[in-house]
C-alpha cells in the first residue's frame, strides 16, 4: 500500500544520504537508524525501522526529526509527478527537495518545512559572489576557511575597499567603546566592593580587566590598552565608584 511505499523512500533517502555532507546539512535520521533501530533482532524491514524511527520519541535528533517532518510535508512533492518524484525513486529525494530544485517549484507545505540556509563559514559569506570579509566574519571562519580566504585575497592583491576599511573601522570602534564600558563597570564594581580608592589600585584592576578581555577576544580588534587610557580609565573608575558609594 501508500504507507510501505512511502517508508520505502523515508529509508531509501536515509540510506542514501550517508555519503553526502553539504552545505545546507541535509535532514537525515542515518545517526539515529544507527544507533537505535539496526541493533540484534531489529526489524531491519524498511517498515521496520520507520517504526522505530517514529517511536523514539525525544530521543530522535533534531536532524532526524527535521527528516521525517520534511517528508511528510512534501510527500506530494515526492510522487507522482511532484518535481522530485523521480529523484525519489533513484533515493535522492532529500538532495532534490533541499538543494536542486527551486523552492517555488514545491508545494507551500513542503517548502515551509525545508531546512532554511544553514550555510557556515566562506559558503555563507560568499553565497552572493566573493568578497572581502570584515573581521567579525573572519573570525567564524574554521582553519579551512582562512586558508581558502587569506589565499584568494593574496591573488586579488589584498587590497581592502574603502567601504570594507569602513566597515572594519566602525567595528573595531564599537568594540572598543563596549570594552571600555565593561572594563569600567567591573572596576568600578571592585572599588566599590571594597578596593581601595586609589589610581594604584583601580590601574591595576584596569590592567586586569583590560587582559580578560582582550584574552576572550576572538576577533583580534582589541588591542591592549596604553598607559594613557590605563590612567583615564582609572580615574574615570574612581570618580564613578565614589558616586555609587556616596548614594549607597
Amino acid at each position: 500500500g501508500g504507507s510501505t511505499c512511502s517508508s520505502m523512500r523515508v529509508v531509501t533517502i536515509a540510506l542514501c544520504l550517508v555519503a553526502m555532507v553539504r552545505a545546507v546539512q541535509l535532514p537525515s535520521c542515518e545517526s539515529d537508524t544507527d544507533e537505535h533501530c539496526v541493533g540484534d533482532g531489529a526489524d531491519l524491514s524498511p517498515e521496520g525501522i520507520n517504526t522505530c524511527l517514529e517511536g523514539l520519541g525525544e530521543k530522535r535528533s533534531d536532524r532526524c526529526n527535521s527528516f521525517l517532518a520534511v517528508n511528510k510535508a512534501c510527500a506530494a512533492d515526492l510522487k507522482g509527478d511532484g518535481a522530485c518524484a523521480s529523484a525519489a525513486m533513484d533515493g535522492e529525494g532529500m538532495v532534490c527537495l533541499v538543494q536542486r530544485v527551486k523552492p517555488e517549484q514545491l508545494s507551500e507545505e513542503c517548502q515551509s518545512t525545508l531546512p532554511k540556509d544553514e550555510l557556515k563559514g566562506l559558503q555563507k559569506f560568499w553565497k552572493d559572489g566573493k568578497r572581502m570579509l570584515d573581521i567579525n566574519e573572519i573570525a567564524d571562519l574554521n582553519a579551512d576557511d582562512k586558508d581558502t580566504y587569506n589565499r584568494w585575497k593574496k591573488k586579488k592583491g589584498g587590497a581592502k575597499s574603502a567601504k570594507a576599511k569602513e566597515r572594519d573601522y566602525a567595528i573595531k570602534q564599537q568594540k572598543k567603546e563596549q570594552t571600555v564600558k565593561q572594563v569600567t563597570q567591573a572596576v568600578v564594581d571592585a572599588l566599590v566592593a571594597g578596593g581601595d580608592m586609589t589610581i594604584e589600585v583601580a590601574s591595576a584592576l584596569v590592567k586586569k580587566e583590560g587582559k580578560a578581555q582582550l584574552d576572550s577576544d576572538m576577533t583580534g580588534t582589541l588591542k591592549p590598552f596604553t598607559k594613557g587610557e590605563i590612567a583615564g580609565l582609572a580615574k574615570e573608575a574612581i570618580k564613578l565608584a565614589k558616586k555609587v558609594k556616596s548614594e549607597l
